[in-house]
């Protein structure tokens, strides 16, 4: 079986040809926080090494694995699902899982190429499966409402493949209508881009 997942169009060698194809995961992480207010923050646009402009620290592995949101040379990459996962950072009482979901009802992510070809828009409630407000209180003292720990872990299979050849610059935008709660900051949005990598030989 023709193991070349990439069409023609991009170039690209069979598997154990020229280059090597694998399995991959492109990642970065976005650090909520209430005085950012609403509009756009951008995945992929601090990278590895750089300073986070949220904490002021230098990004790590464990928030991201690439330099910035452009493909380097020499590699091609293809996306099959968006991978999301809301961290909180400390435990939340109801009122703040009360607002939380209210940021993820109104928080839209875009995924667009070269600023210009957009290929998708979803809710994160959407992404998530966190479509309305419901909770389970606490019946007794001692006993935290559910999921007072909060995260979710959500992939989203895309319909159509995104293909990303070399040099391409990508955009995961997140377009919050509104702010999230100060309750909120410290906690982490993470995206991850799934699929096939290609390394030309």
């Amino acid at each position: 079986m023709d193991k070349n997942i990439f069409p023609a169009t991009l170039n690209l060698p069979l598997f154990n040809a020229a280059g090597d194809q694998f399995d991959n995961t492109w990642y970065d992480r976005l650090i909520l926080d209430n005085a950012a207010g609403i509009g756009e923050r951008r995945f992929f646009s601090n990278g590895l090494n750089d300073q986070d402009p949220v904490s002021g620290n230098a990004k790590t592995l464990a928030d991201t694995n690439v330099k910035r949101g452009v493909v380097a040379e020499g590699k091609a990459f293809g996306i099959f699902a968006l991978h999301f996962i809301y961290e909180s950072n400390a435990v939340k009482t109801e009122a703040e899982m009360q607002l939380r979901n209210q940021w993820l009802m109104n928080t839209v992510i875009e995924f667009d190429i070269e600023s210009k070809q957009q290929y998708g828009q979803w809710k994160l409630s959407e992404i998530f499966g966190a479509p309305d407000l419901s909770l389970t209180t606490a019946g007794a003292t001692g006993q935290a409402a559910q999921s007072s720990q909060g995260q979710f872990n959500a992939v989203k299979p895309l319909n159509m493949y995104i293909p990303l050849p070399r040099l391409t610059s990508y955009n995961v935008i997140m377009k919050q209508y509104v702010a999230s709660d100060a309750a909120l900051d410290g906690d982490f949005l993470y995206c991850g881009l799934v699929g096939i990598e290609n390394r030309a030989g």
